[in-house]
């Protein structure tokens, strides 16, 4: 497992800081996220946990995985959620409404 994998993992464990429904399926919906969390300083990256779902990170100054958004395919289009733990978090919740 890698490191980001378990890094994201101890994420999901929070407490979700976002989370909502977008009309967009799954990999256009990710596709809008990235591109609006990329004009932000923090580095992002994006891995597959399943055939269905996709996981978008925001990665710190030193690699750990600060934030992280878990869309899945849902009746109407994509489900999300948000977890993280920066100061900056609602900017990126913000970010990823505007992909709904």
């Amino acid at each position: 497992m890698s490191a980001c994998t378990t890094q994201s993992d101890s994420l999901i464990k929070t407490v979700p800081v976002g989370s909502g429904t977008s009309h967009l399926t799954t990999l256009p919906f990710v596709a809008c996220v990235k591109a609006k969390w990329a004009a932000r300083p923090l580095k992002i990256a994006e891995y597959s946990p399943s055939a269905d779902g996709d996981v978008v990170t925001v990665h710190g100054a030193n690699g750990q995985t600060m934030l992280l958004i878990e869309a899945e395919p849902s009746a109407t289009g994509t489900g999300y959620t948000i977890y993280g733990d920066i100061i900056s978090a609602s900017a990126y919740v913000a970010d990823a409404h505007k992909c709904d």
